[in-house]
């Protein structure tokens, strides 16, 4: 039997490999051919891997800006939603430190490029976490009716358990409501407002709802004449 000529030994498989080398030389030529584009996006910052016990007591941006840039097709093809800033604080201490986003913080796909951040650093503050029992003290707004006054004010109830960051805990004496309205009262009144706290990261874990109970009466009233009246 006579011997088939080398070329044309295992022809279907290198008929196979040929069509494969020139899909992907197709593939990767059209990549180079496609036009390049750029985009901006707002996108969401996150935290992950925050240690245990420990709370972020620092005001965080509300969101990244990102220009990126990448072929038009993959471009067109990204989600946005699904892309997010993400800072990893494993192994993060107690205390201040200030973190660089860098274009590998930003989860795009491996086609897509990060040209620009902004911010391009993130101050994280990092505190243990505190509880506390705190007075509530109602914040009032507003004028009560002419020929009245505020004779007393109650709170029910009358402490709120807080958590939060111990340092700011920590120097809280008391934790406000939201305003309670006295415009043109004549009358005792009750009404219902939330407690308030003014530090970051505090949040009430009980007594988040309260009654204020403010009691009016009447003002003094002065005798005609009495004032600036001589000693007897």
């Amino acid at each position: 039997m006579p011997r088939r000529p080398f070329v044309f030994r295992n022809l279907g498989l290198k008929l196979l490999a040929v069509a494969i080398a020139l899909g992907v030389w197709f593939a990767l030529s059209g990549q180079r051919r496609e036009r390049i584009s750029e985009r901006s996006y707002r996108i969401p910052l996150s935290l992950v891997n925050i240690p245990s016990k420990t709370i972020v007591a620092s005001p965080l941006p509300g969101a990244v800006d990102v220009r990126v840039r990448g072929p038009f097709t993959a471009l067109r093809q990204l989600e946005p939603e699904k892309l997010e800033a993400v800072i990893d604080l494993l192994s993060s201490a107690p205390g201040e430190k200030t973190y660089r986003l860098a274009p590998e913080d930003i989860n795009v796909p491996p086609e897509i490029e990060v040209i620009a951040l902004s911010p391009a650093e993130v101050r994280v503050v990092l505190d243990q976490v505190a509880e506390r029992l705190l007075p509530i003290v109602p914040a009032l707004s507003g004028e009560v009716a002419a020929g009245s006054q505020v004779v007393d004010v109650t709170v029910d109830p009358r402490i709120a358990r807080v958590i939060g960051p111990a340092t700011a805990i920590g120097k809280m004496s008391g934790i406000g409501t939201e305003p309670v309205s006295l415009a043109n009262r004549a009358a005792t009144f009750t009404a219902t407002t939330t407690v308030l706290p003014d530090a970051p990261g505090v949040r009430v874990r009980e007594g988040q709802i309260v009654n204020v109970t403010v009691r009016i009466g009447p003002a003094p009233t002065t005798t005609p004449g009495s004032a600036g009246a001589p000693p007897h």
